[in-house]
């Protein structure tokens, strides 16, 4: 526990030098050192390690399934593969084809409304000629 605590300590202590898009321990000409103090409160660190705990014995919980089920699919345990569904044919009054389609029916279509007209009120009203 000591030894852990103690390395890292030193790894904070340490300055990271970002030079372009690399990383490094040991400075360079256009390096820039880098802050990597954390920040957050020893609580909030407590329940981000415990989240990553939780999701990393998840992860661990779905590969052992997933394991097991591919094992038991290679040792021939699965009972049918799956098909796809048969497609129907057209009826001609026979029987032996199976499922008899009916057409859509068709649905009529909307009547048109009539011509709307504003008016201003107080204005004498217009007739509305209907087309024919």
């Amino acid at each position: 526990m000591i030894t852990g605590l103690t390395v890292a300590l030193g790894i904070q202590a340490q300055t990271i030098y970002r030079c372009g898009n690399v990383y490094s321990q040991t400075p360079c000409p256009d390096g820039i050192p880098l802050n990597l103090n954390d920040r957050r409160e020893p609580n909030q660190k407590q329940q981000t390690d415990a989240a990553a705990d939780q999701a990393a014995r998840l992860a661990r919980a779905m590969e052992h399934t997933r394991i097991a089920e591919e094992k038991r699919l290679l040792a021939g345990e699965r009972t049918s593969l799956p098909t796809a569904p048969e497609k129907a044919v057209p009826s001609t009054g026979n029987s032996t084809y199976g499922t008899v389609l009916t057409p859509k029916r068709v649905q009529p279509k909307h009547k048109k409304p009539e011509a709307f007209i504003a008016e201003v009120p107080g204005s004498e009203k217009s007739a509305v000629q209907k087309k024919k």
